[in-house]
């Protein structure tokens, strides 16, 4: 994540990188991903009123550096876009919604390939991969 381009798009479309959006964009740099407001909220250790976080979330997501999740946990996450953190997917427990970063692009190859077929012009994906994470399956195959 570089902030130089996070300030230069903000800056394009009349915003500024401000104390708030720096320090949400940190929490991202810092090597998280995949988090709601409410993880972005208590890691930055904001109190009780999130309003100008939420606004803050959105305005990063209006102008593309963030994009949301939809993990099926019931809960909107935030994750840097492409362009501005390395392209990734995400690895999600079932039994205990834990969220895995898998670096990379699994839709690399084979499947670049028999998406060029379909003629269709793909601007963004995002890939969910579900199953039980390693503690879960300790838990689990264990009588």
């Amino acid at each position: 994540m570089d902030l130089a381009h996070a300030a230069d798009t903000l800056h394009h479309n009349g915003l500024r990188l401000t104390r708030l959006k720096r320090a949400v964009l940190q929490q991202f740099i810092d090597g998280g991903c995949a988090f709601t407001a409410e993880e972005i909220g208590d890691r930055m250790g904001l109190g009780g009123d999130r309003s100008a976080l939420y606004r803050c979330l959105a305005s990063l997501e209006h102008v593309g550096i963030l994009t949301h999740l939809y993990l099926n946990d019931d809960c909107r996450r935030y994750d840097l876009a492409d362009g501005f953190g390395a392209h990734h997917h995400h690895l999600v427990c079932t039994e205990c919604a834990a969220v895995e970063r898998l670096d990379g692009c699994l839709l690399d190859g084979a499947a670049a390939g028999r998406l060029a077929n379909t003629g269709f012009l793909v601007h963004d994906h995002q890939l969910v991969l579900r199953g039980l994470c390693p503690e879960c399956r300790r838990r689990t195959d264990t009588p």
